[in-house]
């Protein structure tokens, strides 16, 4: 059965859903940026991190457990290095400062890496690598969460999809820009199989006794990137782990099953960690050759024969490029399901919705 999605401008459905934030205390400021960064990620196509987000952001400010008015601080400094801590703010306005101030250092030193430790949820990571793209620099960002991933060979969640974000400009070529979980898919994507009421794919998730499960609404945990141990699975596996390390023990904060979420018997602040990084490429090699390189080696991969059924072979970043580019003109598609549900959360804090 095809489900017929309601189209949304996207200036309308970043405007409401700030409102609605505002309607639960957040500051107009942060309000605006993570409505930004919520519609940025269904503007791209990534319909996993949007605007169904929002239950998940107001359920936990109608419980009190982000803090409204956080104060960001500095925990260590030098000149290439930051860390800090975001007092239990939201994780969307606490990421686009740190990633500020890892630019602006970056500017002056060369490179600079940032952790942020008491953060919450902040979105798609690739929104903060790409920031680096606005001021010539290269980008990575990444972060932990509540854990939803089964380490290789064990039974239950103990990791979270740890996803990480690399943006890298070229010349003449789109930047590529690489926004990828360590799980072999988002959570996001069983919550839309829930909603269509359509089976997953086998080695996408497991259920309760840790087998490999295609009912959405049996599964509890997802496999890390590449599957099980026959399809390489402890690559995304380790891969995971040292996302989890930089996020967790070296920010100073909880890495894994040590993340509190929303499955969590008793609630509380996730203090999620983030690291983010910035690098200047003149600081290692000439700008010029840098980008033409790149722009060749996107131009040679796009050339290259593809096997039968395949039209193309697709550069990191260009399916969000082309999903963009449909839905600015023609308006983000919202599942009637979340519509409903946003709406009903407008209607909370006394915010109507304009679709």
């Amino acid at each position: 059965m095809v489900v017929e999605t309601t189209r949304i401008p996207s200036d309308a459905l970043q405007s409401f859903t700030s409102d609605v934030l505002v309607g639960f205390g957040v500051k107009r400021e942060h309000a605006d940026q993570v409505a930004e960064v919520l519609v940025a990620s269904d503007v791209q196509g990534i319909d996993s991190h949007g605007v169904p987000r929002l239950k998940m952001y107001t359920d936990r400010l109608r419980d009190g457990l982000v803090n409204l008015d956080p104060k960001m601080t500095v925990i260590t400094e030098t000149a290439a290095t930051l860390a800090l801590d975001a007092d239990n703010g939201m994780g969307h306005p606490a990421s686009i400062e740190a990633m500020n101030r890892c630019i602006a250092k970056a500017k002056e030193t060369g490179l600079c890496m940032t952790t942020v430790r008491n953060s919450n949820h902040f979105g798609i990571a690739g929104y903060y690598a790409a920031m680096a793209l606005e001021h010539g620099l290269c980008g990575v960002a990444m972060t932990n969460a509540t854990p939803l991933v089964v380490p290789t060979g064990a039974k239950r969640a103990y990791l979270s999809t740890a996803p990480i974000a690399a943006a890298i400009p070229a010349g003449k070529e789109k930047p590529i820009l690489l926004d990828a979980a360590t799980s072999t898919v988002a959570w996001g994507k069983i919550e839309i199989a829930q909603r269509e009421n359509k089976p997953i794919p086998a080695g996408w998730a497991v259920d309760a006794d840790g087998n490999i499960t295609t009912d959405p609404n049996q599964a509890v945990a997802l496999t890390p990137l590449g599957g099980a141990r026959e399809t390489s699975g402890q690559k995304g596996f380790g891969l995971g782990l040292w996302i989890e390390m930089l996020c967790g023990q070296l920010a100073s904060g909880p890495w894994g099953a040590h993340v509190k979420g929303s499955r969590d018997e008793v609630p509380g602040p996730t203090r999620t960690g983030h690291a983010f990084m910035a690098w200047r490429i003149d600081a290692f090699t000439s700008e010029d050759d840098f980008k033409a390189g790149i722009d060749r080696m996107i131009q040679e991969i796009k050339s290259l024969e593809t096997v039968d059924g395949v039209d193309r072979v697709m550069i990191p970043g260009e399916p969000e490029y082309e999903a963009e580019a449909d839905r600015r003109a023609n308006g983000i598609p919202v599942h009637p399901v979340v519509v409903e549900q946003i709406r009903m959360i407008g209607r909370e804090v006394g915010v109507e919705a304009p679709f």
